[in-house]
């Protein structure tokens, strides 16, 4: 017997398990909850097996559901993909660009750079989310996002990306102003130990002095590697909040910090050695074909991030 799954049966039990709910699922496909019941039921039906399981009322994927799912979603990409590169020789320029940025690179240039390709390609959504710069590398590899904008560590050793250079920015330490450790003057790296650091995680680079730090006011070093900042944030709104709140220190970009420490909200915490400057990039899939509109946002990013 031959067994039919489609990419329309793909489609909903994708948005079942991520809903958990038929009307909210139904209505993200644009259908009837009683066309997507149907559907579903057919399809249990057609494979003789039960995909979600739903006496508690919540519809939750059985052992065949997640199957299902962890097979299904990398063909409903591919085929997203496949309808992609078609419109794209067609000349055709519709559909949706998703970026993904960092905790900075969203605060310093990818809204304005999205602002400007709306105006350049009005049949084109535009989207951005903000994350850390590893899971956005992550979110380009899987194909949930087109482009990401991060640092360039994150993507070593990782052959299926293209990494662009875009600009390396200058790293600073700030503070709350009257910190105690403001009296210093110039603090060394250990100074940073006894007061809680709040951010996101820093990139995978290596620090002799955070690894053999261990857990401390500053930090947690969790099993898996890397630290962890005692206040973990992922916005720079988030991290300013925390530091004018304590005596937690934070760090930036100094394009980002200057007009608060022109305004005085916040504090330049001197430090030698410096902390380790970033070069941030434009992050794709190296055998992915680039939309117009991906091409546009790249020249205008350029742009911005040169200062243009």
């Amino acid at each position: 017997m031959c067994i039919v799954i489609t990419l329309r049966h793909i489609e909903i039990v994708t948005a079942l398990e991520r809903h958990r709910h038929f009307g909210r699922a139904a209505e993200a496909l644009g259908i009837t909850q009683s066309a997507l019941t149907r559907a579903l039921q057919a399809l249990e039906t057609e494979l003789d097996v039960r995909l979600f399981d739903r006496g508690t009322g919540v519809p939750e994927p059985t052992m065949f559901g997640k199957i299902l799912l962890e097979w299904g979603q990398p063909v409903a990409r591919s085929m997203d993909n496949l309808t992609r590169e078609i419109r794209l020789a067609k000349g055709l320029e519709v559909g949706e660009l998703t970026v993904v940025a960092g905790t900075f690179p969203s605060e310093l240039w990818v809204p304005q750079a999205l602002g400007r390709l709306a105006m350049e390609f009005p049949n084109v959504r535009c989207r951005l989310r903000s994350s850390e710069s590893r899971r956005a590398v992550k979110e380009v590899l899987n194909g949930s996002a087109d482009i990401a904008i991060g640092d360039r560590v994150e993507v070593r050793g990782l052959d299926d990306l293209a990494f662009e250079k875009l600009i390396t920015v200058n790293v600073a330490l700030f503070c709350r102003p009257g910190h105690p450790l403001l009296q210093r003057g110039v603090i060394g790296e250990m100074d940073l130990a006894d007061y809680p650091l709040a951010g996101p995680r820093p990139s995978h680079y290596s620090s002799d002095v955070m690894d053999s730090a261990g857990d401390n006011r500053a930090l947690t070093v969790p099993k898996s590697g890397g630290f962890v900042p005692r206040i973990w944030v992922e916005s720079f709104a988030a991290m300013r909040g925390a530091v004018i709140a304590s005596d937690a220190i934070s760090w930036a970009p100094i394009p980002l910090l200057e007009p608060y420490w022109r305004r005085g909200e916040l504090a330049h915490l001197v430090m030698n050695p410096t902390p380790i400057n970033i070069e941030f990039g434009l992050i794709t899939q190296r055998h992915r074909t680039p939309s117009p509109a991906m091409t546009a946002f790249f020249k205008i990013v350029r742009k911005i991030a040169a200062g243009d």
